[in-house]
């Protein structure tokens, strides 16, 4: 069996999307993991957003909001 240190040599080495991919791979193995939007809820925030229904802010625009 590898080691931590040869899993995470190797992971270095992935493409962005597989280390997506394996990064969603072992949240899911967490009993206790947050659940992020679905496919269905992204599709409607994108609908909401295309359609000028709600108005997308920026990350220093959402911080400043929230007062940080």
């Amino acid at each position: 069996m590898a080691t931590l240190i040869e899993v995470q040599k190797e992971a270095d080495c992935l493409t962005i999307e597989e280390k997506s991919g394996l990064i969603a791979h072992l949240l899911d193995s967490f009993p206790d993991a947050p659940a992020g939007p679905d496919d269905e809820e992204i599709a409607r925030r994108i609908a909401e957003m295309d359609s000028g229904e709600v108005v997308p802010i920026t990350h220093e625009q959402f911080l400043a909001e929230m007062g940080r």
